[in-house]
């Protein structure tokens, strides 16, 4: 496997950040890995303006803006530095935040963010995390918006002790599942999930196998387990009413919390891009509903 040596943690104007900081700062404890900050935000806009003095105004005060929110970044992240005897540089990532932030990921390990608040109140636009994911080339490791974990004494949730791991036979899920081995493989359990159908034959060979024997060749003991899809059938008939994908983060979800897993690794946007927007999709709920922080790989 391939260790963590890079660590990369995205910084927005929410406080959230501190969380993503104090994980970004724990994990890159555990692997002996650097990290580095980048305040991934949109810069303010000044709009138009019908004179020219209008307008100079406006630059000058989004200017301001834009410095202030940038020393507020580098408090959080000179905190951060000085809790975990890290050095921790901070880059700024200039006009286009999707673009500079990935340009760093392609040279990372691993990407921590916060998910993205349900007001949207952290400086990133909505389309921030699904763009990052698809350009990255790297994992990205979410940090709830909310404290559904009782948090460790670093202000950040446990991440990586007890793992749920979500497994289709698609790319997505493969490149996730080996973007987790460093952390699968200093976790206390793991267990590997799989959705099937009601009605699946019993005596089938189980998917899950070559899945199992994989990580036990990467010296990861994981179990096996399968969450029936309700609302489905075998033979690909739908029930009424049902939604192909949302049910299936739900019960993620609701597995994810009955049996206590600090982390969910899964694959990131297995459906075409114009599926996931008009039908929705498991990747676009698991950002909104997450409970737990959550590795994604694309």
């Amino acid at each position: 496997m391939n260790p963590i040596r890079h660590i990369l943690a995205l910084v927005s104007d929410g406080a959230r950040s501190e969380v993503v900081l104090a994980l970004a700062a724990r994990l890159a404890a555990r692997h002996g890995a650097a990290l580095q900050a980048v305040h991934a935000v949109a810069p303010a806009t000044s709009g138009a303006y019908l004179s020219p003095e209008a307008a100079a105004l406006a630059i000058d005060l989004t200017q301001r803006a834009d410095a202030e929110r940038h020393d507020a970044a580098a408090a959080r992240v000179a905190a951060a530095a000085a809790r975990s005897g890290l050095a921790i540089p901070l880059q700024s990532a200039e006009a286009d935040p999707v673009a500079a932030a990935a340009a760093l990921a392609h040279c990372s390990d691993l990407v921590v963010l916060a998910q993205r608040p349900l007001d949207g109140d952290d400086g990133t636009d909505a389309g921030f995390p699904g763009r990052l994911l698809v350009r990255a080339g790297a994992p990205l490791l979410f940090v709830p918006a909310v404290d559904t974990l009782e948090p460790e004494p670093d202000g950040a949730p446990p991440c990586g002790r007890r793992v749920l791991v979500a497994w289709a036979p698609k790319r997505e899920s493969a490149r996730a599942l080996r973007d987790a081995l460093p952390l699968l493989a200093v976790a206390e359990r793991v267990e590997v999930v799989r959705m099937a159908y009601p009605g699946e034959a019993g005596d089938a060979p189980e998917p899950l196998d070559a899945v199992l024997a994989h990580l036990q060749r990467h010296g990861v003991n994981a179990r096996a387990h399968r969450l029936v899809r309700a609302g489905a059938s075998a033979g690909g008939g739908l029930l009424p009413d049902w939604n192909p994908d949302v049910p299936v983060a739900e019960a993620l979800l609701s597995h994810a919390a009955d049996t206590g897993a600090d982390l969910l690794v899964m694959g990131g946007y297995g459906h075409p891009r114009a599926w996931e927007l008009a039908l929705g999709g498991v990747t676009r709920t698991m950002l909104k509903s997450m409970t737990l922080p959550v590795l994604m790989s694309h």
